[in-house]
């Protein structure tokens, strides 16, 4: 991950444009056969050179390259990131487009079948190859077109972001914005260029909103959360249900009325966000058992499951994760008000076996905190960071579809 900055003071973050294939989805194309097929080599842009071709031959290339783009389509997947990056950028109200010389066809199947279903703020506008904007990237017509559909002014406001440095990089320096590049792997005629004199490179996109987070003025627009700033933990109650699962008497929690068991004290925690807190993991497993809603959300917006991951509660962690027969199971990936996540505060916490629990049971290591980090970056144990990011790799190549290159 390395960042050269953008100039001057901090700009206003006012817009992202992506690219589409080894950017925003993982590259599901053979660019090689492809490129093989329609007889270009691998140096030459091939849009370019299937328009310069005769038109029976340029016909026969078009259909090559439909082909395996349709081919593509079943196995499109998000990279790594994609889905909390994007609600990272909508929940701070920055606009986010695409270009892409991808088919439209393409596109859409990317809207209605990934974007939409993650419930993410729409790609406006999302351009093809068969958009009638100008030349296709890396000339800088369509990101004009899109600073005039914004109303904003190209600049280091807006950020194009993409795994190209001859495609991406050249096309968002050319228009005059920022750039951020992706990914460690170029094609074949990417492996001279460097980054291409990016602003920002990140392996992945996980890594990005710390950066932006950094190097620009951003707004929080629809979460009421209160300021960045430390808070006192309530006190324990000192009477109610809620210190009887405080002190884990779990013949109290036994002989109080089932509507108690979710009842909030005057601190809007639960009892069992006390118990979880307090590691009377008795408490814990007798209130789950009895029904106790496990995913209620306390004080500054936690979960029990996020008290004892702070607390570095194991006994408890494991308790929540594994739920009670037949009943709900605590969910890994609740934030707080602050967007802190549970495997946020193991992490920071520095507690090493509450981390292999929430991994265990699947929770996610590329969610972003307020300041866009992920947990991984919010550790200073180097064993903790390890095992998150070895896990996020473990469950990309598990995938089963290899990170590559494409005609961006």
């Amino acid at each position: 991950m390395a960042m050269r900055g953008v100039r001057g003071a901090a700009p206003v973050l006012r817009g992202v444009v992506f690219d589409m294939d080894g950017t925003l989805t993982k590259a599901s194309i053979n660019f090689r056969d492809m490129y093989a097929r329609c007889g270009v080599p691998p140096s030459e842009d091939l849009l370019r050179a299937i328009g310069a071709m005769p038109p029976a031959r340029a016909a026969a290339a078009r259909a090559v390259v439909e082909e395996l783009e349709a081919e593509g389509r079943r196995n499109l997947e998000l990279c790594a990131g994609v889905p909390e990056l994007a609600r990272w950028l909508g929940e701070r109200g920055v606009r986010m487009a695409l270009v892409t010389r991808n088919s439209a066809l393409t596109v859409r199947h990317l809207r209605d079948a990934l974007w939409a279903p993650a419930g993410l703020a729409p790609l406006d506008p999302a351009l093809s190859r068969e958009d009638d904007v100008g030349p296709p990237k890396p000339d800088p017509a369509a990101l004009r077109a899109i600073a005039t559909h914004w109303d904003v002014p190209l600049g280091d406001g807006i950020v194009m972001v993409g795994d190209s440095p001859k495609f991406d990089v050249t096309f968002g320096k050319a228009a005059g914005v920022a750039t951020a590049l992706v990914g460690t792997v170029r094609r074949a005629d990417d492996l001279t260029a460097g980054d291409g004199g990016a602003d920002f490179v990140v392996e992945d996109l996980t890594q990005l909103p710390a950066l932006l987070e950094r190097s620009y003025r951003t707004r929080v627009l629809t979460v009421p959360a209160p300021p960045l700033a430390k808070h006192e933990a309530p006190s324990p109650p000192a009477d109610g249900i809620a210190a009887a699962a405080a002190r884990g008497d779990v013949r109290a929690l036994a002989a109080a009325p089932a509507h108690a068991l979710d009842e909030p004290d005057g601190s809007g925690n639960t009892p069992l966000i006390w118990a979880a807190d307090a590691g009377h993991v008795d408490a814990v497993r007798h209130l789950l058992a009895a029904g106790a809603e496990p995913n209620a959300r306390g004080f500054l917006g936690a979960t029990a499951l996020s008290r004892a991951c702070r607390r570095g509660q194991c006994d408890v962690i494991g308790a929540l994760l594994a739920g009670a027969d037949g009943r709900a199971r605590a969910d890994a990936d609740i934030p707080n008000d602050k967007w802190q996540y549970p495997l946020h505060f193991a992490a920071f916490k520095k507690h090493a076996e509450a981390v292999r629990l929430l991994l265990e049971h699947g929770a996610s290591t590329t969610v972003s905190d307020r300041k866009g980090r992920t947990p991984a970056e919010d550790t200073s144990v180097p064993a903790i960071r390890d095992a998150i990011l070895a896990e996020r790799a473990r469950r990309v190549s598990r995938s089963g579809i290899a990170p590559g290159k494409s005609l961006s």
